[in-house]
């Protein structure tokens, strides 16, 4: 735990504007960290909360609706990304951490960053609508 918020606190020093719900427990309070950043000029990281797991409710198959789409990008994919990222694995090709780096330039920056949105999107996964897209005549796309 020490660790976890010696990693946080380097952010909320240096981008004290990004963390202002965060005071007395980081580890806690950063939780909605990635939500809250999203109008701030992070939006890039909209799509990585969810994954769009197709749910056919009236039976078919993916096939039977062309107009949906599964995102390049999703919270499974960025988890993997973002914990190997933090495990010192070297991920510069990773759509998710180069996105993270092209806005913090300093690597304590970025893992600080990055374990806000882990803490934020493993609290997403476990969230029904977070994991499923219900695909059907009303929605082809997916709701």
């Amino acid at each position: 735990m020490d660790a976890a918020l010696t990693v946080l606190s380097t952010l909320k020093q240096s981008n004290p504007s990004l963390t202002t719900d965060e005071d007395d427990h980081p580890f806690t309070e950063c939780a909605n960290f990635a939500d809250n950043i999203k109008g701030m000029g992070y939006s890039f990281q909209t799509h990585w909360h969810y994954v769009d797991q197709p749910y056919l409710s009236d039976g078919g198959s993916l096939e039977d609706y062309p107009l949906f789409v599964e995102l390049p990008v999703n919270v499974v994919d960025a988890l993997t990304d973002l914990t190997a990222f933090l495990k010192g694995e070297d991920m510069s090709s990773s759509t998710y951490i180069t996105q993270i780096a092209a806005k913090f330039p300093d690597v304590a920056d970025q893992k600080s960053f990055v374990l806000r949105l882990i803490i934020h999107y493993v609290g997403d996964i476990h969230q029904p609508l977070h994991a499923t897209a219900e695909v059907n005549e009303e929605y082809p796309k997916g709701d």
